[in-house]
């Protein structure tokens, strides 16, 4: 059977039309969301969405507080003639200012999924990531001395350390603070403790762009003399992760998921 393939042209963000229930609707992809789709009760009623009896979906920022419930539907909708279900949170808030829904990459229905991201460099390189889920867009790379869980995100221009990273990169000096610790919005309505940062630190070759760290105190750093640091223990950590933002990817040209080889394509310049 051939492959089909979709084009996105993120400029900002990427958008689908689509229909759910021969309505139109148009669909911000987020690449950091699952093969899901979220949207208002607003939406969910204009496009008569049904929600699934007595089912319910809680949304929270890992190692945070604030969440978000929610029902869960299931609606039918349409790309490009092509037909898919995916399952759909259905919140009593906007889930974004850009568009009627959001839908992550791995809903659509299709088997490779480009997203042009800007012109082509004369001295591009593919960066080639296995993803561990052909539908999740979340691949692993080696950031410092660190195997890192990495995500994207082309709707803000910074790069995301998360808690666990944080904490590892602030004992090492790798990462500075650079501001105050502020609540910073992090997705879906969600909000969460964030400082800026200043880093060297690069995913292959390609440098962070302004940074934000999750962190509940503000950065100590390595090299603070008086500094005294208390650590508590967590039974589970989360694994370190880093979500990269649109300024890291601005020497890269496009972005490619092939589901059946799972793979992600990143081709940027050197």
């Amino acid at each position: 059977m051939a492959q089909t393939s979709i084009t996105l042209r993120a400029d900002p963000i990427p958008i689908v039309d689509a229909e759910i229930n021969g309505r139109p609707v148009r669909l911000e992809v987020d690449l950091r969301m699952p093969d899901a789709l979220a949207m208002s009760n607003e939406a969910a009623q204009r496009l008569r969405v049904q929600r699934i009896p007595f089912v319910a979906v809680r949304i929270s920022i890992e190692g945070g507080d604030a969440s978000i419930r929610g029902r869960i539907a299931r609606p039918r909708f349409e790309i490009d003639g092509r037909s898919s279900r995916a399952f759909a949170g259905v919140f009593p808030a906007p889930v974004t200012s850009r568009a009627d829904g959001v839908i992550g990459p791995g809903a659509l229905p299709h088997d490779v999924v480009i997203v042009e991201l800007g012109p082509e460099q004369a001295d591009a390189r593919d960066i080639v990531f296995v993803l561990d889920e052909p539908d999740i867009w979340s691949v692993h790379a080696d950031v410092g001395r660190e195997r890192l869980r990495i995500g994207f995100n082309l709707s803000n221009q910074e790069s995301v350390i998360h808690r666990t990273a944080s904490r590892l990169f602030d004992a090492s000096g790798a990462i500075s603070a650079a501001g105050e610790l502020t609540q910073t919005h992090l997705i879906l309505g969600l909000s969460t403790l964030m400082q800026p940062v200043r880093t060297e630190l690069t995913v292959e070759d390609l440098s962070l762009g302004p940074t934000l760290a999750r962190t509940n105190a503000p950065l100590l750093g390595a090299t603070e003399e008086d500094a005294v640091v208390v650590r508590g223990q967590v039974d589970s950590p989360p694994p370190p992760a880093l979500t990269l933002g649109r300024a890291a990817l601005e020497r890269c040209s496009f972005m490619r998921v092939d589901r059946r080889t799972r793979q992600l394509t990143l081709r940027c310049a050197s």
